[in-house]
């Protein structure tokens, strides 16, 4: 008998099983209970059911406007006492102050560090107390897998002497026999006979951003993000490397040719396929350099705002006032009636809220369609001799992405900043935080790396 017949016929079998049952519970409610009563759940269900849009606009708009605090691996899982007081003092600023979500790493640049069960509680934790959860996944700098997969890697003819910041996490390595730990090296590692793994200067572990299988590694571990119940996920480290002697790093997979942001645009695009495939209400943002927000080309690491498109959510801006080494130019908004801006590396630190606030007005502006290509105003000289400073306003707008702005905003480097007469401390912080909430109203985020915050700087909830 052909297939399709025996499957119609147990289909027909099958339905007849269910029509009988559902006509055998009416029957016997008949009179007790009304069949409307019976019924209802399931149609409830069936009428609550959201589409995959829906459920996207939804998120969007819980997570408008995140005001976030970046934490290490260790203190969002350790279990020990000077961990578990500072995780519950961060926490604590979240119930009392404007705080209302985390950026918790999950995967740094030694690779996955987290624990599942303790990172699943916590989650849930902060979850019940409606404070955001966002997942931090450092994306192709990586020293996980070098002996797992070490075709993933970018190599080199001969070695030379770099750093190793991944000395303290040799327990993040995985070992290929008996995938276990095991230490990473500080000597030489030949892969082949006349070659070693590229690194950068400070010893850091790349993978090529073309391989499939890099990847593919990364989209799986993100779904696991996702599956521990974060609402978002952020990427850094979503580029080519840009420290050490790049002009002599071998990759195994990019040929060289294709722009390097046409590498990370097919990146962007299959991350966001596969990840809102898995779950279509899961946030995605990127961390990109300061200087990407409002520079026209490439300088080398395959970040251009051009082609983030519609592939994330939020973008984050790493705005922060002391990474301008080559300085900061903005030429005049006559529409916001805003001046020219010219900083040295120096000044760039005397104004944070100019800097943050001018890069966010001008990326969204570009991100809206309001101004051609041709209008990003600075270009470090290292990327280009071709500087303008002529803002092309276009006639009829068409905008390049839907993606919100949340920038990364900086509380360290006070010291500093206070010994050479710079707003520091409470001033330095809101002055950032308020323009960006005047430049994008979508929130912000701040880093330390001690995950030790000003915070005099939060406003009382």
């Amino acid at each position: 008998m052909p297939r399709f017949f025996v499957g119609f016929g147990g289909a027909l079998v099958l339905g007849g099983l269910l029509a009988a049952s559902f006509l055998w519970v009416a029957d016997q409610y008949r009179g007790s209970l009304a069949l409307s009563t019976l019924i209802a759940p399931a149609i409830d269900v069936l009428k609550n059911k959201k589409t995959p849009e829906e459920l996207l606009t939804e998120a969007l708009e819980k997570s408008k406007n995140i005001r976030g605090l970046y934490m290490t691996a260790d203190v969002a899982i350790d279990p020990g006492a000077g961990a578990t007081r500072l995780r519950n003092h961060l926490v604590g600023l979240a119930t009392s102050t404007e705080i209302n979500g985390f950026v918790i790493d999950v995967k740094e640049v030694c690779g996955p560090d987290y624990n599942e069960e303790r990172l699943r509680e916590f989650v849930r934790d902060l979850k019940e107390k409606e404070i955001w959860t966002i997942a931090r996944i450092v994306v192709f700098k990586d020293a996980s897998q070098i002996k797992v997969h070490p075709e993933w890697y970018l190599k080199r003819n001969t070695p030379i002497a770099v750093g190793n910041e991944c000395w303290n996490k040799r327990h993040l390595v995985v070992k290929s026999d008996v995938n276990q730990p095991a230490p990473i090296s500080t000597e030489w590692s030949p892969i082949t006979s006349n070659q070693t793994f590229w690194r950068d200067k400070r010893g850091g572990w790349w993978f090529d951003p073309a391989h499939p299988g890099a990847r593919e590694y990364i989209l799986e571990f993100s779904k696991k993000m996702i599956d521990l119940g974060f609402d978002e996920l952020q990427f850094d480290y979503i580029r080519f490397p840009s420290d050490g002697d790049v002009q002599n790093a071998i990759y195994p997979a990019w040929n060289g040719k294709t722009q390097k942001y046409d590498v990370m645009k097919s990146f962007f695009e299959f991350l966001n396929k596969g990840l809102k495939a898995h779950k279509p209400d899961i946030i995605l943002s990127a961390d990109l350099f300061g200087y990407a927000a409002i520079r026209a080309g490439d300088v080398g690491i395959g970040q251009r705002l051009d082609d983030i498109g519609d592939n994330f959510d939020y973008i984050s801006f790493m705005v922060y006032p002391s990474h301008y080494y080559s300085g900061f130019y903005m030429d005049e908004d006559i529409e916001r009636n805003l001046p020219v801006v010219n900083l040295n590396r120096f000044q760039a630190r005397e104004y944070p809220g100019v800097i943050i606030e001018r890069s966010l007005l001008f990326a969204r502006d570009f991100l809206d369609g309001k101004l051609a290509t041709s209008s990003m105003t600075f270009l470090p000289t290292a990327a280009t001799s071709t500087v303008t400073s002529t803002i092309d306003v276009v006639a009829e707008p068409a905008p390049r992405s839907k993606a919100r702005l949340r920038p990364w905003l900086e509380d360290f480097f006070h010291e500093d900043d206070a010994a050479s007469g710079r707003p520091s401390g409470i001033k330095k912080v809101r002055l950032q935080i308020e323009a960006a909430e005047r430049a994008e109203g979508h929130g912000w985020m701040l880093w330390n790396a001690a995950n030790v915050y000003t915070e005099q700087a939060l406003q009382k909830e």
